[in-house]
């Protein structure tokens, strides 16, 4: 992805370093008494004409800071004719050209500025000149190295900046997605059967087997009940977005059930993200123990690291019953979307192993 170009200084190089313009206006206050009041005037007047146009550059998008730059290096010679402290104004004009430019307009605005230098060193009558060209070109490739690091830093923030939105759209899709999983596995098989015993209802009914008729009716009443409260569950679990809450609301209802259930969770702070898909797992996970388990023994072990969240659910029952269907499946889908693993024992026992990452990479935009 290309950077956007309007790029703006909002770190300290911005304003902070005004307060070192300062010194331009040293050797004026060591001279006052011997120096007209044109001078003095030209002095103040060309310092005010720099800050306003360093506050301008500063604020520009990157390609559109050339006339403010060109106009800063004038004012530098200009200013270099009243008083020798315009090496501090050179310096300041190089940050720009190191912030502002990139690649050969950035070399070539480095070179106006050292061409400024070596002009007001030696055309404008300075005084011991070689001193004022030393001292001015120290300091210009000096700031000049900070506005080329200071713009580097920018970038790489914009990167971010980027990335996070980026894994934002995609946690947003990925969200869309699972959501519409969820609502064909909760809704498509209740929904298909209703249809076929209320079809199936009326063609007995029709037939005049009106008690055959009225069972079906029954059990479509019955398919319709648990699919409203299956419902209901999913709208809340989709609320309870707290992984605490959720093992806590499973243990409960794990043990209303009869289950003896063995948990232990070591979770602090988690990633939204990770912390929503494994509200799920678990809940998938506990939700096939509870209608599968007979011997109403659960094992649930969450423990999180530095890196990763560790899940591990299992149970010592025959399970050769349980078939991979949506939920199960879902679970390994689930895990992959973040980066983790989901390994499932199915067969003379039950056990769930999955490792999600508690942070994506991030690839560099480019």
């Amino acid at each position: 992805m290309k950077i956007i170009s309007n790029i703006k200084s909002k770190t300290f190089w911005s304003w902070g370093p005004l307060l070192f313009t300062g010194f331009y206006l040293l050797p004026t206050l060591f001279n006052f008494s011997q120096l007209s009041a044109l001078n003095i005037s030209a002095t103040l007047g060309l310092y005010i004409a720099f800050v306003v146009l360093y506050i301008k550059a500063v604020g520009k998008s990157v390609g559109q800071v050339t006339e403010l730059f060109v106009a800063m290096v004038i004012v530098c010679v200009s200013a270099s004719f009243f008083t020798t402290g315009t090496s501090t104004l050179f310096g300041f004009t190089a940050y720009i050209a190191g912030f502002s430019f990139i690649k050969l307009p950035r070399i070539a605005a480095i070179a106006s500025v050292f061409l400024g230098v070596a002009a007001s060193a030696y055309i404008t009558g300075i005084q011991n000149a070689e001193y004022f060209l030393a001292g001015s070109l120290i300091l210009s490739i000096t700031l000049f190295s900070f506005g080329a690091a200071a713009r580097k830093e920018y970038i790489h923030k914009m990167r971010e900046q980027e990335s996070a939105k980026q894994l934002e759209q995609l946690a947003a899709i990925a969200e869309r997605e699972r959501i519409a999983r969820d609502l064909h596995d909760i809704l498509g098989h209740s929904l298909s059967s209703i249809a076929l015993k209320s079809e199936l209802a009326s063609k007995l009914n029709h037939a005049e087997r009106y008690s055959q008729a009225n069972n079906e009716i029954e059990q479509v009443a019955e398919l319709a009940r648990a699919l409203l409260s299956d419902v209901r569950s999913a709208v809340s679990d989709l609320k309870e977005l707290n992984i605490h809450t959720q093992l806590n609301t499973l243990h409960q209802r794990l043990i209303e059930q009869g289950f003896t259930v063995k948990l232990k969770a070591k979770v602090d702070k988690l990633p939204a993200a990770v912390e929503g898909v494994a509200n799920l797992i678990i809940k998938e996970a506990v939700t096939n123990l509870m209608r599968h388990s007979r011997s109403k023994r659960c094992d649930i072990h969450v423990e999180q690291t530095q890196q990763q969240l560790f899940i591990n659910i299992s149970n010592q029952d025959d399970c050769s019953n349980i078939t991979l269907g949506n939920g199960l499946t879902g679970i390994k889908e689930r895990a992959v979307q973040l980066g983790g693993t989901a390994d499932l024992e199915i067969g003379q026992s039950f056990g769930l192993k999955i490792e999600l990452p508690l942070s994506q990479p991030v690839k560099e935009l480019i």
